[in-house]
């Protein structure tokens, strides 16, 4: 394996521990009941409050993680 397999498994690795980390920060949405929904001032204003900022992490965090893991795929194969 040359440096750019070398250095897309480390990022991938690093990126999976990450979104791992953010993941188990969230808080579990069992107590918010779907009737409620957006119609709570939590709901409303939930992309402004922490769940929601690591929320968007976590979209953007996976997104990149499957983009590695197919690049470090492809690396490797090739």
């Amino acid at each position: 394996m040359g440096w750019i397999d070398w250095t897309l498994s480390v990022v991938t690795v690093l990126v999976g521990i990450i979104l791992t980390i953010i993941v188990m920060l969230q808080n579990s949405k069992d107590s918010q009941s779907s009737i409620t929904g957006s119609n709570t001032f939590y709901g409303a204003n939930k992309s402004k409050t922490l769940d929601g900022v690591l929320s968007k992490y976590t979209v953007f965090l996976s997104v990149v993680f499957c983009i590695l893991c197919f690049l470090t795929t492809v690396s490797i194969i090739k």
